[in-house]
């Protein structure tokens, strides 16, 4: 996870051992066609103009898509990376598979996003969980205790992370050991142990593995180029729900195609459009974009930008990005290897690169 290592571990975690569940494509490739014309913008970040070329090695990119409309007007890839090459997206994931929450919702599978946590998963009545809604889970405000302190190995999410990779507990006994903090549904913070309990229910509704279920429902009805896979160690007995997708930087601006043509995409219809739009816009005050968490807000696993476009993104630490703006009809996909998991200023500065990338495709 850190350079310079991660500039190739990011686009080839199938080889480094782990346990891969796939997800695999369908027939019916959508098409992103070339634009023909050459791109290029310069923004302002603190006081400096920079060029997107500056940009890309301040962002330590890996690779970077530009889409407007169906078009790729800028596809640009470092590191020995490629078109074809299968990108980790950390937390992107988490978007992917709120997609996933309302396609089980609308298709009956799980009744609604206030059904308690139990009610799916009844091993977690003496965990923090017992009084949690899904819509809890969706908006980070769980009221549980998870530190998600990603330096330090000590944390929750240290030992969660231990958990992924060798073993040595697996999901849902981890999420049972978990501890009240505060009431549910009054305050955000973002917990990934959240997500994968999220990924649980979901396994649960549907009687699937997230992995089939991402195939049957998603993946293979968008019009994706490759095939997609989760990882998880060996000894890891649950399917890691919060971040180990992995694919490549077409087919991520694919599932970003999607989610800004209101849930469908290559003649199928994912989710509907009234779901793309409740699990992008904050339902509560303390959700809000606002000075006080960065001018950026949170949905249903979906980040929010401050300002009156609608964009909503799909992000994941050490800089993956899948950014969506309604308004101009442009989706934007990063990957990166930044030297730390999470830094405010990278986050504000690639969301301004994002802004002003969609004002320039007026």
């Amino acid at each position: 996870m850190t350079q310079p290592e991660s500039f190739r571990s990011f686009q080839h975690m199938d080889q480094l051992g782990f346990r891969l569940d796939p997800v695999r494509r369908g027939k019916k490739i959508f098409a992103l066609r070339p634009a023909g014309v050459a791109f290029s913008v310069d923004y302002q970040w603190q006081g400096k103009t920079y060029t997107l070329d500056e940009y890309f090695v301040r962002s330590f990119v890996l690779g970077f898509l530009v889409l407007k409309d169906d078009h790729m007007v800028l596809e640009k890839y470092f590191h020995e990376s490629g078109p074809n090459s299968r990108f980790l997206s950390n937390s992107v994931a988490k978007s992917i598979l709120s997609v996933m929450i309302g396609r089980a919702i609308e298709s009956g599978r799980i009744e609604s996003v206030n059904d308690r946590v139990i009610r799916y998963l009844p091993d977690l009545a003496q965990s923090g969980y017992e009084d949690t809604t899904i819509k809890n889970l969706l908006e980070m405000s769980s009221g549980v205790k998870f530190d998600e302190a990603y330096l330090n190995p000590d944390s929750e999410i240290g030992r969660f992370g231990q958990a992924l990779l060798q073993g040595t507990q697996s999901f849902r006994g981890f999420a049972a050991t978990i501890k009240p903090k505060r009431a549910p549904g009054t305050q955000f913070e973002y917990q990934s142990v959240n997500s994968e309990v999220l990924g649980l229910i979901l396994e649960r509704a549907t009687g699937k593995p997230l992995h089939q279920y991402l195939e049957e429902n998603l993946w293979s009805k968008i019009g994706v180029e490759r095939d997609a896979f989760l990882y998880r160690g060996p000894r890891q007995t649950d399917e890691c729900a919060f971040g180990c997708f992995n694919a490549t930087a077409r087919d991520y601006a694919r599932f970003g195609l999607m989610a800004l043509h209101g849930g469908q995409l290559n003649g199928a219809r994912i989710v509907s459009d009234a779901w793309m739009h409740e699990s992008t816009t904050p339902s509560a005050a303390f959700l809000k974009p606002s000075a006080a968490n960065g001018n950026i807000g949170y949905a249903y696993q979906w980040w929010i930008p401050a300002g009156t476009e609608g964009a909503f993104m799909a992000m994941g630490i050490y800089g993956q990005m899948i950014y969506v703006n309604p308004r101009r009809n442009v989706v934007i996909v990063q990957t990166s290897a930044w030297k730390l998991p999470d830094e405010d200023a990278s986050w504000a500065e690639s969301v301004a690169v994002m802004g002003t990338i969609a004002r320039k495709l007026e």
